[in-house]
């Protein structure tokens, strides 16, 4: 049984596949079984899963019906043999002694999970981003003092004090199981938070690196606003919808956890209005004005929208906010043009 189990979930990415996979196996940590699961690509990714465990006998390949990213990681997750678990992006990689450090740390505090930082890859630099919660170790006591107040929201606007990926992390598997088997296959948007955060509050101990930038994630700013997506205000509710279920039982040890929630789901509200004024949405603009209008008065935004404190937030969140409850969407198409115009989207 190997002490580790890497799971990466693949959807049509041959063009990164083989990056990825070759920063995992070269790796000086070797104590690892790599389980790829092919999510029903149309495009090389299947075929270099196949050709990749010829050569390693460390590599399980999983073939399935197309599912989703939650579906993949689950079908990976059953079939994981190690102590601790871990995930790795399909177009992303990670430095050679990440595993040697997130696992050396697992050896050492036998903690339930281990954190490292990240570095976001830009088609023209690398920015390193380092976590709000000061490393070291936290048993359950340090976590509930200093980790979970500020754990989704760390006191700015949509600024995390954990990163919510589940890739810059292993997570011990007897934890893991317990909330990656139970998301909801339909969620198809904050995967990674609707689990992450679950686990976290209910981990008994967590050990942060140290400055230790060892995972990559591979950023393409032009294709997060090239699309329009018709589904997203469904998506958001169905996350905030889970994370608010679990929340409930949580509220001794992180009684502010729903509160900082809701400056999280804030941030995809108003991503949602920028998403349905995005220039590749057909409807016209009264269509899109009734639609807008429509989900403010949805039950769980529009709760939101009244009790978040917007003198905790940015200038132009305010006005965001202001005019969603004023109903002033023309207005508020107006000043999301200005924006885009001066920073030439």
């Amino acid at each position: 049984m190997p002490f580790l189990s890497i799971i990466v979930p693949i959807y049509n990415v041959e063009h990164y596949l083989k990056e990825c996979l070759d920063s995992i196996l070269n790796q000086k940590y070797e104590d690892f079984e790599l389980i790829l699961v092919n999510d029903g690509s149309t495009d090389n990714s299947a075929k270099i899963c196949d050709d990749y465990a010829k050569y390693d006998a460390r590599i399980v390949v999983i073939h399935k019906e197309n599912g989703g990213l939650v579906s993949a990681r689950k079908a990976g997750l059953k079939v994981a043999h190690g102590k601790y678990i871990g995930y790795v992006d399909s177009d992303d990689w990670i430095e050679a002694d990440m595993y040697q450090s997130l696992c050396g740390a697992a050896h050492k505090y036998d903690v339930d999970i281990v954190i490292c930082d990240i570095v976001e890859n830009y088609p023209n630099q690398e920015v390193r981003r380092t976590q709000m919660v000061a490393p070291g170790l936290y048993e359950k006591n340090g976590m509930e003092q200093e980790v979970y107040p500020i754990m989704l929201y760390a006191g700015e606007y949509y600024q995390f004090g954990l990163f919510p990926s589940v890739s810059n992390k292993i997570f011990k598997k007897t934890l893991i199981q317990k909330f990656q088997l139970n998301v909801d296959d339909t969620i198809r948007m904050g995967e990674d938070v609707a689990c992450t955060y679950p686990s976290l509050l209910d981990a008994n101990s967590i050990y942060i690196l140290d400055k230790q930038y060892l995972y990559h994630y591979r950023q393409n700013p032009s294709s997060m606003t090239a699309s329009y997506d018709q589904n997203f205000f469904e998506k958001i509710l169905i996350l905030y919808g889970h994370l608010k279920h679990f929340t409930r039982s949580h509220e001794k040890t992180a009684p502010n956890f729903a509160y900082q929630l809701q400056y999280y789901f804030t941030y995809l509200v108003i991503a949602g209005v920028n998403n349905e004024f995005n220039a590749k949405n057909e409807k016209s603009m009264r269509e899109k004005r009734a639609f807008i209008k429509k989900m403010m008065k949805q039950k769980d935004i529009n709760e939101v929208l009244q009790t978040i404190r917007i003198n905790d937030l940015p200038y132009k969140v305010k006005c965001y906010i202001w005019l969603l409850k004023k109903q002033h969407i023309l207005l508020l198409y107006t000043l999301i043009e200005m924006k885009r115009s001066r920073s030439g989207e």
